[in-house]
């Protein structure tokens, strides 16, 4: 296709001159904006006409595909064939090709080669000659016009009311028709007084918005994440060459509603990240909680997958990873894993559905082949639920939960011929493991490693954590070496334990408890976190109603007290010290008188007391006893 020719069509392919690696495609065209799409990643962009066209002729836009439709009917086909032939014998045959004259006689001599029972007239074959000249010799300029109105039914300012309509009524998240917008225009022509005989039909209107981009509306209406994944056509097909060449990891909000196992009441739905074998469709790593998608839920995902070979079922360390592309995955736990372990962490683009295709059809499955079989399931939709009460319903436990999904994988899903190989997941995962064995970790190797590392100072043999204390004596060890930083692993979803890394040493782990086993079992960092603000507000209300400075008034009351005790009490401990001496030399004279009754006495009879130092003294007087 010429550039002087432009006759942009759904399914148009071009590129820019500027960045030829880039190839995009038309997918709507409206008066006021042409909607084109990348087709690697599908992501939509949209150009005016105008614009577009001046690019295009200027050879700025350069065409990989025209979608000639013409062409392709046969009916039209022919037609183009048709006018071909008159055109081209004209051009060769006469020397003046639109000549009346001449084209009289030469037109019988080709309407009778072709068999033309209605051949055309002069004028006519004269006016296909000037536009197949003009246009460089393409015959697409040789195809009928459409069929319609040459001009504007209504005035340009009763488009002008339409348009406005449209947009502030119809293009709204509400259920809006074009019924509302009729009343909308109604109300206009009544305010701006234009005859209400000018006041399009409910017909007109709607044929109007049959004309709308069908992405713009459903953009203003489902919202632009929504609209972009349904005009996103399934890209191409992810290869992988052999088994645990690449993992896609997703997380998927489960159709059913669980219960506290103690109090049986209602908890809600809980979350099911998953790692699925591209090459063996073979379900590798899965980890059920409650909490929302996070880095640490991959990691627990990630640890599944590689200690599962210890139990005898599909996983190991893959080549490549192909996480959900939130921003809690940009997190350098994860990458610090991946780094450890080789792995290729490689996140799928934002909204492209073309990354994950495999999970997101294996959560379809499970969610049609056994969640909405069980007991307290949610179903798609309020529709399809009807009046099942799922919270009243529920009746298992998260852990039971947890075991008939692994039941259903196991014994039900991995058995099953998958439709696109066409084999078993399990035994297409046994013959690709059968000459090269994943590499694969211990369970205690798995859980020091998929942690998060952060850096903490160590204080009398413990390292603090979120206002957690961790002990270990061999951080006393540590310290006395004269080392004062270390790294600390953390596992988000249980705060009981820490492992620590020697500096010098890092093959050297070191495991840290916390100082409160009663508070930290079993607690997740969420959770934590949770509790600190809890606690943050209550201390703020404590200090609400007792004073923000009343800790130091009644410190201040306390010292007055000490002080005003220890003047008050000095005088007496004064005559105390100085009155000893006399005291004890009046029990010597008491003790050793040179009465003649008491020096006669035998030896035996008279009770001498032991010798009283003066602590003892101090403490007989203190206690009264004298």
């Amino acid at each position: 296709m010429e550039n002087s020719l432009f006759i942009p069509q759904s399914g148009f392919r071009f590129y820019f001159k500027a960045h030829p690696d880039y190839i995009f495609e038309i997918g709507s065209i409206t008066y006021n904006a042409i909607r084109y799409a990348a087709i690697a990643g599908g992501k939509s962009f949209s150009i005016t006409p105008t614009e577009f066209e001046s690019r295009y002729k200027l050879g700025e836009i350069l065409c990989v595909f025209a979608p000639e439709k013409l062409i392709i009917n046969s009916k039209y086909s022919s037609e183009l064939h048709r006018k071909e032939r008159y055109v081209i014998n004209a051009l060769q045959l006469l020397e003046h090709p639109t000549s009346i004259n001449l084209l009289s006689k030469l037109i019988p001599q080709i309407a009778s080669d072709i068999n033309d029972l209605n051949p055309p007239s002069c004028r006519t074959v004269a006016r296909w000659i000037n536009k197949y000249q003009s246009s460089s010799q393409n015959k697409l300029c040789l195809q009928n016009k459409h069929s319609g109105n040459r001009s504007l039914r209504f005035s340009p300012e009763i488009y002008q009311i339409l348009n406005q309509a449209i947009n502030e009524i119809y293009l709204k998240p509400e259920y809006r028709s074009g019924k509302d917008v009729l009343a909308y225009m109604l109300g206009r022509f009544m305010e701006q007084g234009i005859p209400l005989e000018q006041l399009p039909t409910l017909r007109s209107i709607q044929r109007h918005i049959k004309k709308l981009d069908p992405y713009i509306e459903f953009k203003m209406k489902k919202g632009s994440r929504i609209a972009k994944k349904k005009f996103q056509a399934a890209g191409k097909s992810i290869i992988s060459p052999f088994a645990l060449y690449m993992v896609e990891i997703d997380t998927h909000y489960l159709d059913l509603i669980v219960i506290d196992p103690k109090t049986k009441l209602a908890l809600g739905r809980p979350f099911l990240a998953c790692a699925i074998d591209i090459y063996s469709r073979a379900i590798v790593g899965t980890y059920i909680n409650m909490y929302p998608p996070s880095a640490a839920t991959t990691l627990e995902v990630i640890k599944d997958m590689i200690t599962r070979p210890n139990q005898k079922l599909p996983g190991g360390i893959p080549s490549i990873v192909i996480p959900d592309n939130g921003v809690e995955f940009k997190n350098n736990a994860l990458e610090r894993v991946c780094e450890q372990l080789k792995i290729t962490l490689t996140p799928s683009q934002v909204g492209t559905p073309n990354n994950k295709p495999h999970i997101e059809r294996f959560f379809s499955t499970l969610t049609h082949g056994i969640i909405q079989k069980l007991p307290g399931t949610t179903f798609s939709n309020p529709t399809n639920r009807g009046e099942y009460n799922s919270s009243k319903i529920a009746q298992l436990t998260l852990e039971q939960l947890k075991q008939y999904i692994d039941t259903w994988i196991h014994e039900v899903y991995h058995r099953s011929i998958h439709h696109t190989t066409g084999r078993s997941p399990i035994i297409m995962w046994q013959d690709a493991i059968e000459d090269i064995r994943p590499s694969f970790l211990t369970d205690i190797d798995a859980k020091i490693l998929c942690r998060r590392p952060i850096e903490r100072s160590i204080n009398h043999g413990q390292v603090r954590v979120d206002g957690i204390s961790y002990f270990s004596h061999a951080l006393t060890t540590l310290q006395a070496k004269g080392i004062k930083k270390v790294t600390v692993l953390i596992d988000d979803l249980n705060l009981n334990e820490v492992f620590i890394i020697d500096p010098n040493k890092q093959d050297v782990v070191i495991q840290a408890d916390s100082t409160n086993q009663d508070y930290t079992f079993g607690l997740t960092r969420i959770t934590h976190l949770e509790v600190q603000k809890l606690k943050k507000i209550q201390s703020r209300s404590d200090k609400q109603k007792i004073g923000p400075m009343s800790d130091l008034y009644y410190l201040y009351k306390l010292m007055h007290e000490i002080q005003t005790n220890l003047v008050r009490r000095k005088p007496r401990l004064k005559p105390i010290t100085l009155e000893l001496p006399k005291q004890l030399q009046r029990i010597e004279e008491q003790l050793f008188s040179k009465d003649k009754d008491i020096v006669e006495q035998p030896a035996s009879t008279i009770n001498v007391p032991t010798p009283i130092n003066q602590f003892g003294s101090l403490e007989v007087f203190k206690h009264g006893k004298i």
